[in-house]
């Protein structure tokens, strides 16, 4: 029964994680735009954001790993594995969120 208690903090974990990141990208936009003529601190926002997208998808991975492990259970958090996010279908560019290329 330990077990499940670990995994549920575990999945508590990266999605905690995984949410912060996403949350992030609400606000580089805005960052960006703030910056704009000061290169050095767009560059630095935009590395940021990357940095932040990239945590998610691999919170993701992470999730979807220790879902399909069988060590992940239910968890405590309903079962099944994260579904990824979609990325901009206007764009098609990642928007911040994962992908559905890491299933």
């Amino acid at each position: 029964m330990g077990d499940v208690n670990v995994t549920s903090n575990l999945f508590y974990d990266l999605v905690s994680i995984q949410y912060h990141a996403l949350k992030g990208q609400e606000v580089y936009g805005r960052y960006i735009k703030d910056a704009q003529g000061q290169q050095e601190i767009v560059k630095f926002f935009e590395q940021v954001r990357e940095q932040d997208i990239q945590r998610a998808e691999q919170c993701h991975r992470l999730l979807t790993q220790l879902s399909e492990s069988g060590t992940g259970g239910t968890g405590g958090m309903g079962g099944g594995t994260a579904e990824p996010y979609p990325t901009d279908q206007t764009t098609g560019q990642r928007t911040g969120q994962t992908t559905g290329s890491n299933r």
